[in-house]
């Protein structure tokens, strides 16, 4: 009922013979009932985490637990955050009215196992206050929109498959996280830490497109991975240990010398990954540092080191 000719167009409208009847004519079809939304109730293991986890929430204690999942969990772990955050919203918020009642900021800590075939968007909106291990594999989108915490991903213990040639993530891990650390003993899909605005990530290889929109954040990649590495990405930095200058997307990404302090946090990165994964890579990595990370190549977006360049001039 909104929509009108444009005078100005009526001249080619008739020219041209055209019949806007149907778009102009009182609506076919009127809403008579509201129907049910499309979205899926919470499922069980998310339910059953928030009624395992809070008493513990609510007392500010620890806890620590363990669960199987399977990959019809999807989005799991995504409830346990929602319920933190809101925990965190309704804080900040009572700062401005303090007749509000609140619940407060929760200051403990949690660690969570799991063991299995995760689905879709494990561990989506991962906060500061949860760490997680998966035993198994997960499928597309973990950590997706990750804010905090540790999640860390290693194949079951008796598999005899070496970990570094196998994949055990699905496409798009990491999209639009801001934080957070996530290990992966492992091969990850295509768009590993696409959009990647924070997160600290090591993975044993990835797909295509590695990197892709990255804005900030450190990716360690130690072993194969596919075409176009850092397309469209803006910020942030990757390391490699494989050579992979056919590979990375010249547009975009460019070689920049590593630093003593680059070097120092990424020994130390890969010690603390070594010691959650037990990677066989990287613990010969570390153990033979001083002649193993002369391999490790830095890539920096091509704007960034131009503007170190004018920076520099300017001095």
């Amino acid at each position: 009922e909104l929509l009108t000719i444009n005078g100005s167009h009526l001249d080619r409208i008739n020219t041209l013979n055209l019949d806007l009847s149907f778009f102009l004519q009182a609506p076919a079809y009127v809403k008579s009932q509201q129907l049910p939304g499309m979205g899926e109730p919470v499922n069980s293991l998310n339910a059953r985490l928030i009624a395992d986890l809070e008493k513990a929430i609510d007392a500010n204690e620890s806890i620590e637990k363990s669960y199987s999942i399977i990959n019809t969990d999807r989005s799991a772990l995504a409830t346990l955050f929602g319920h933190l955050a809101e925990r965190v919203s309704s804080d900040r918020l009572s700062t401005f009215d303090s007749s509000t009642k609140t619940n407060k900021t929760y200051k403990g800590k949690i660690k969570l196992n799991f063991q299995g075939s995760a689905g879709q968007s494990f561990g989506v909106f991962q906060t500061s206050d949860v760490d997680i291990r998966l035993e198994g594999e997960a499928n597309d989108s973990v950590c997706k929109s990750m804010s905090g915490g540790k999640t860390v991903i290693v194949p079951p213990s008796e598999v005899h498959y070496k970990a570094e040639e196998n994949a055990i993530i699905g496409n798009c891990a990491l999209y639009g996280a801001t934080g957070g650390r996530l290990y992966v003993h492992g091969q990850a899909g295509d768009r590993f830490a696409v959009r990647n605005s924070g997160a600290i990530a090591v993975v044993e290889g990835t797909g295509l497109h590695a990197c892709e929109y990255m804005t900030n954040g450190t990716v360690v990649i130690l072993g194969q991975t596919s075409d176009n590495i850092g397309a469209g990405m803006t910020g942030g930095t990757l390391f490699m240990y494989e050579d992979p200058i056919d590979r990375v997307n010249g547009d975009y990404i460019a070689e920049a010398p590593c630093t003593t302090h680059d070097l120092e946090q990424l020994k130390t990165l890969l010690t603390d990954y070594a010691n959650e994964t037990g990677s066989i890579k990287a613990k010969y990595i570390v153990k033979d540092w001083e002649n193993t990370v002369s391999s490790f190549r830095k890539f920096i977006p091509i704007s960034m080191i131009t503007v170190g360049e004018e920076s520099f001039a300017q001095k």
